[in-house]
């Protein structure tokens, strides 16, 4: 469970790595759809984010489980825009990283690794 202070402190660290790596958002939703922590460039709504990631895993489950498969990891969303990126991370949580369209999805990737990391200390 994240409290309050940890909360603000997964902010900071969403601010900085999305400095760091020029990405354009990280939102921490619940399973439900609610935001729990995010940093986003002006314009992009944490609601709708939130929300949209887990209906996204909700149809991705439902989609693996017809061709029986087992499990769905990670949602990839690529327009000529970028890529949006859902995770499951946990049982309670899903990340969404936005990123501009010269990123490479390897970097992407390592980078959800960290963040992963990071919320489950």
């Amino acid at each position: 469970m994240l409290t309050p202070e940890k909360i603000n402190e997964k902010r900071e660290a969403f601010k900085d790595i999305v400095r760091t790596n020029n990405l354009d958002g990280l939102i921490l939703a619940d399973i439900e759809g609610l935001p729990i922590v995010s940093y986003l460039q002006e314009g992009m709504d944490e609601d709708t984010l939130a929300s949209t990631g887990a209906a996204i895993f909700t149809a991705g489950l439902m989609a693996i489980s017809d061709v029986k498969k087992r499990g769905l990891e990670q949602v990839v969303l690529h327009s000529p825009d970028g890529y949006l990126i859902y995770t499951q991370i946990s049982d309670d949580y899903i990340l969404g990283l936005i990123s501009p369209p010269d990123a490479k999805l390897g970097i992407l990737k390592m980078i959800i690794k960290k963040v992963t990391e990071m919320v489950n200390e």
